[in-house]
């Protein structure tokens, strides 16, 4: 593909994502075990089958799963027949995720990547799954539209941020006063499906999760104690709230 159907990365953009990839080197062994841990609870089940559901993968299907992180989602839409190609920013975080395919003789493609400029051509996926990934984009429209690129027509993207009241963000009032952010945009649910719809895409589905954070605090909100609000108060609250987009 030639270089000018890519995003131009300034160099704040490059000083952002390293950043990032600093992140998430560092937590990679803390965040391979707190998933590891959920990668065998019902709800994770149930999640799997519900995204797949919402974008329609059949066997065989090609999944992107666009920030991966130490691979237990990919893994996951592996063993259900999809074939995967995971990709992830940090090196430590591919080299974990690898080592768990390994193990459990699962045939997946992971490899370290920017999502805003991936190498692959157009239309290639049946399917793009980002799940609590976006938030740490510095380009928030330039990315979707590189997700957009790679999914083939008729395909689903699934995309997941955690909503503004969040345990995962529990801060993103500081945004406001912070405009460089450090490695994270805050991005909420009613933002990304605005950027969705800009560039051109239908949300076709969404719901959120309302349990305790990775890092094990709670949401001091059920889906039971928000049912009935506005949807964007439901998002608000929400721990993180699943976007579906066609």
């Amino acid at each position: 593909m030639p270089d000018d159907r890519r995003a131009t990365q300034t160099q704040a953009q490059t000083q952002w994502l390293d950043r990032v990839r600093a992140t998430w080197a560092e937590r990679a062994p803390w965040w391979d075990a707190m998933s590891e841990t959920n990668a065998v609870s019902p709800d994770r089940t149930d999640d799997l089958r519900r995204t797949a559901s919402a974008l329609r993968l059949g066997d065989g299907a090609t999944l992107l799963d666009a920030g991966c992180g130490t691979g237990q989602f990919a893994l996951g839409f592996a063993a259900m027949g999809c074939r995967v190609v995971g990709v992830d920013l940090a090196p430590e975080m591919i080299e974990r995720a690898r080592g768990h395919a390994a193990a459990r003789g699962l045939d997946v493609e992971f490899r370290v990547g920017d999502l805003g400029r991936l190498p692959d051509p157009d239309g290639t996926f049946a399917a793009v799954h980002a799940r609590l990934a976006l938030q740490f984009v510095p380009d928030l429209a330039g990315t979707l539209a590189e997700l957009r690129r790679v999914l083939a027509p008729g395909g689903r993207l699934y995309a997941a941020v955690p909503g503004a009241l969040s345990p995962i963000y529990d801060n993103a009032w500081r945004r406001l006063l912070n405009p460089d952010r450090g490695a994270i945009n805050y991005a909420v649910p009613w933002e990304l499906e605005r950027v969705l719809e800009e560039l051109g895409w239908t949300v076709v589905d969404g719901w959120g999760h309302y349990g305790a954070a990775l890092s094990g605090e709670g949401n001091r909100f059920s889906a039971e104690s928000v049912a009935g609000l506005d949807k964007r108060l439901q998002q608000a609250a929400a721990t993180s709230w699943a976007v579906v987009a066609e």
